[in-house]
């Protein structure tokens, strides 16, 4: 089974994909994607990295 990734476009086998699920706020609605891993890792996962340090700051 593979998966297109939302990001990059590339087809990657399911067991290497990350699922992301983003509620944008506007007529757009829910993006549901799955994502490679190089692409979370690169474009998707710093950014919650950065959400995890902000909220462990004083």
């Amino acid at each position: 089974m593979t998966e297109t990734c939302g990001i990059c476009g590339e087809t990657v086998p399911f067991d290497a994909t990350v699922h992301a699920m983003i509620h944008t706020h506007s007529e757009t609605g829910v993006i549901d994607a799955y994502v490679c891993q190089d692409c979370y890792d690169e474009q998707l996962g710093p950014m919650f990295e950065r959400v995890d340090t902000q909220e462990q700051s004083p």
